[in-house]
């Protein structure tokens, strides 16, 4: 069977992954080495090559939809990829995150040019098929080749109890409300950012590389992953916070995101906090009985098999397969 070769369409490109976007070497660069053993040959960005499927990752400007227009007239199939829920607007979340009406207008023009849309989680999925016939789910992946450590067992006896945490420093402000109940629990803080977040008190901050990152996690013992679901920017979030946890054994508290109770609800592998009643029940339960995070540690390991990069790239490799007899 003859090869398929797609080209990525990205605004910026580095082979060190601690000055590209997360999204695009989760969602690109990643599952090139995968998809190749596939039978799936990638360029970057080279649309006027040979490649028939172009894809659009965090490329959604006037210049990207001049190009999917112009590619499209040329009967290439294009795949637009959605990692934030762009159809709802929703400013300043947590800082300056969130989305605008620009960035709104911009991924409807896109997805007019798009033959497939892919998303990075359930909900934004559920958010395109209101705009477009052919929506599909590709689910952020792990690679177990990079996080490929193991949380042992036996260091879920050891004291204190460490809560661990990773996001970009200007999102803590839902891990400060959760800070007085780790505190007077006698739980540690440890925070992986890209610089050192404004907390109320004590922690452990750990720079963010992703050379490191791996290793990092295994100093916690549980992750946190507090969230206001308040907005359609926060709920349209993938398994990516967590999921890099539980593939190394390392269980999550969460808030109740659709794909959070992805990965733990259907898992029993950690536990959904919906209220601060539920972040204190779980964390006391956590202190009361530390074999629970033995028991979670194999459940969240073996959940996240359906996640790695390996999986994840034979869905892409089936999506392409049908594009091509469309």
């Amino acid at each position: 069977m003859s090869r398929i070769l797609v080209n990525w369409n990205l605004r910026s490109v580095h082979h060190d992954y601690d000055k590209l976007s997360a999204s695009v070497w989760i969602r690109c660069m990643q599952l090139i080495p995968y998809l190749k053993n596939l039978g799936v040959d990638s360029t970057i960005n080279d649309p006027f090559g040979p490649a028939e499927i172009q894809i659009f990752i965090r490329n959604q400007n006037k210049q990207a939809q001049k190009l999917a227009r112009k590619l499209k007239k040329q009967g290439k199939y294009i795949v637009f990829d959605i990692v934030v829920n762009y159809f709802d607007e929703a400013e300043n979340i947590d800082g300056p995150a969130g989305t605008s009406a620009e960035q709104v207008s911009e991924c409807r023009r896109m997805v007019e040019s798009a033959n497939l849309i892919t998303c990075a989680s359930e909900f934004i999925r559920q958010r395109a098929l209101a705009h477009h016939d052919n929506v599909a789910y590709l689910a952020d992946s792990i690679s177990r080749h990079h996080f490929r450590f193991r949380k042992k067992s036996a260091d879920f006896l050891k004291k204190p109890l460490k809560a661990i945490w990773s996001g970009v420093s200007v999102k803590t402000g839902e891990l400060a409300k959760l800070y007085p109940l780790l505190s007077d629990r006698g739980i540690s803080l440890i925070v992986i950012s890209d610089q050192r977040p404004d907390l109320p008190g004590p922690f452990t901050f750990v720079p963010w590389s992703y050379h490191t990152f791996p290793q990092a996690i295994l100093e916690g013992d549980i992750c946190v992953a507090p969230r206001k679901l308040d907005n359609p920017y926060n709920r349209g979030h993938s398994i990516f916070k967590i999921g890099v946890f539980m593939t190394q054994g390392v269980p999550a508290l969460g808030s109740p995101l659709m794909s959070y109770e992805e990965v733990i609800g259907k898992a029993d592998a950690g536990m959904i906090c919906d209220s601060e009643q539920d972040w204190q029940q779980a964390l006391d339960s956590i202190m009361d009985d530390r074999g629970m995070l033995q028991t979670w540690s194999e459940k969240s390991y073996q959940a996240m098999e359906p996640y790695t990069t390996a999986k994840i790239a034979e869905r892409y490799t089936e999506l392409f397969k049908k594009a091509l007899k469309s």
